[in-house]
């Protein structure tokens, strides 16, 4: 196990120096080490170490920092080049647990940044790259995107970006909704073998695009055109789990399934009834 050296005021750890700002009265800095470590270990055993530049996790405890990103009112962690910032959550009000996913996630976010200084990786990619190894996978995003299945527009990879830096929060999570759906499609489709390809790749020099054409023979945009047919495919159904449009369309059916069971019942009563009748007139008959 990878074991952090304290030293000048750093951590020494497997991706280079770490440093931590910990303005929380809640999270212990030793169990934010811990965290890290066991993330560094399961990240270099699939993708190899990164560049041994240094990075830094600041836990605010500050709710005014919307200068550090348009997002943070919403957001419960960014991360700026080899910076975190996570909300403390004293402020965030969110589990233990949860700040824990949500620092991985950012962790991730700190991988890809150190791949190589060269590269431009677009943002879903990053997104779902950081949600996939967060174990964050939501079925609130598949709903979102469930929803808009018919609106084809929104689809459009190559606007993701611009939804991402949007002050919008709607136009925001559709993004990072969007870019779940979109990578987790790369796994389901291509495997995680062909992703270390990619990362191999970049880590190598190339470019995103070229990388990803390289190992899927595909465009990025050609790529957005199968997932969008994907999706058309097998989310439909979920637009019924949008509460309004399920609770019109399941009504009549309950209401239905309700009646058939109240007139089985009624049978077997009034069947029942007659049995019995027939039972008193034999009594009668036999007396």
């Amino acid at each position: 196990m990878n074991a952090f050296i304290f030293c000048n005021n750093k951590y020494i750890t497997d991706w280079g120096p770490l440093l931590i700002d910990n303005q929380s009265l809640t999270i212990r800095d030793e169990e934010v080490i811990h965290l890290v470590d066991n993330h560094i270990l399961y990240m270099n055993s699939i993708f190899g170490s990164p560049n041994k530049e240094l990075f830094k996790i600041i836990i605010s405890d500050n709710p005014q920092l919307q200068s550090v990103s348009n997002i943070w009112d919403w957001s419960l962690g960014i991360t700026k080049g080899n910076t975190i910032i996570m909300k403390d959550i004293s402020i965030s009000h969110i589990s233990q647990n949860r700040f824990m996913q949500v620092l991985r996630h950012e962790l991730n976010h700190i991988y890809l940044n150190k791949l190589n200084a060269k590269y431009n990786i677009p943002r879903w990619f990053e997104e779902g790259f950081s949600m996939y190894y967060a174990n964050e996978n939501f079925l609130s995003n598949k709903l979102l995107i469930a929803n808009h299945i018919n609106n084809t527009d929104m689809f459009i990879i190559d606007q993701l970006d611009a939804k991402f830096n949007s002050k919008s929060k709607k136009q925001f999570n559709f993004a990072y909704a969007y870019s779940q759906v979109l990578f987790n499609f790369f796994i389901m489709d291509y495997s995680e073998l062909i992703l270390i390809e990619v990362i191999k790749d970049i880590k190598s020099g190339h470019i995103f695009k070229d990388a990803f054409y390289n190992n899927t023979l595909l465009t990025v945009n050609n790529y957005n055109i199968k997932v969008i047919d994907n999706i058309k495919s097998n989310f439909w159904w979920l637009k019924l789990m949008d509460f309004p449009s399920f609770l019109f369309i399941i009504a009549p059916l309950l209401l239905i399934v309700a009646f058939i069971i109240v007139k089985i019942k009624n049978y077997t009563i009034i069947k029942r009834w007659k049995l019995e009748e027939k039972l008193e007139e034999l009594k009668d008959h036999e007396n």
